[in-house]
């Protein structure tokens, strides 16, 4: 549901929040999860200055020990990589080396922490996954840049969706967002096909 208020209604953020609260209940809106205990709750003071959204949001990853929040995101000339702090305030991006994220994740262990990004695209960056450092700076790339592979080559990727990695290294990608390889593949802390 999107409420397009006119520039010229001076709100308050108590006056946003009384007529999001009022559209609900004209819809006669109820939650699937009534009676159950709320989880998330909807933070309209976050970030605190939204005009850093630039491009076309795409994906979120939160390092909850260093209270970090990375912000993906999709557009020509707009930084890539967004980097909140838990409370909503901007600290830094990166744009090099990603030309269109599509999956992010944050694996903290003991010893070291690394931001991990799929990348779609299909230009000189696209088909790979990525490790940066939690400051953007590039650590690890597999696949071969702009070069959509096939699933006889693990380490080739076609626009690969998503990442999950584990403790341990091993790590689950999920390849073939609309392109030619449509699997999940498990590789090993050595980036050997499990």
């Amino acid at each position: 549901l999107v409420l397009l208020i006119p520039p010229s209604w001076d709100l308050t953020t108590n006056g946003y929040v009384f007529l999001y609260v009022q559209v609900l209940k004209a819809f006669d809106y109820s939650s699937p999860w009534k009676g159950q205990q709320q989880m998330y709750k909807l933070d309209i003071g976050w970030p605190k200055i939204p005009e850093y959204f630039t491009g076309q949001t795409f994906c979120v990853a939160v390092d909850s020990l260093h209270g970090l929040v990375y912000v993906g995101q999709r557009g020509d000339n707009v930084p890539k990589v967004l980097v909140f702090s838990e409370e909503g305030y901007f600290l830094y991006s990166w744009n090099n080396t990603v030309e269109m994220p599509h999956g992010i994740f944050v694996l903290n262990t003991a010893t070291d922490s690394s931001v991990w990004i799929t990348d779609v695209g299909t230009g000189k960056y696209g088909h790979t996954v990525k490790q940066y450092s939690p400051s953007g700076k590039l650590m690890q790339m597999l696949g071969t840049p702009g070069n959509a592979g096939s699933s006889l080559i693990p380490l080739q990727f076609d626009q690969p969706a998503d990442i999950f990695v584990e403790e341990s290294g091993d790590m689950y990608v999920v390849d073939g967002d609309g392109g030619m390889n449509n699997r999940l593949l498990k590789l090993s802390n050595g980036m050997e096909k499990l």
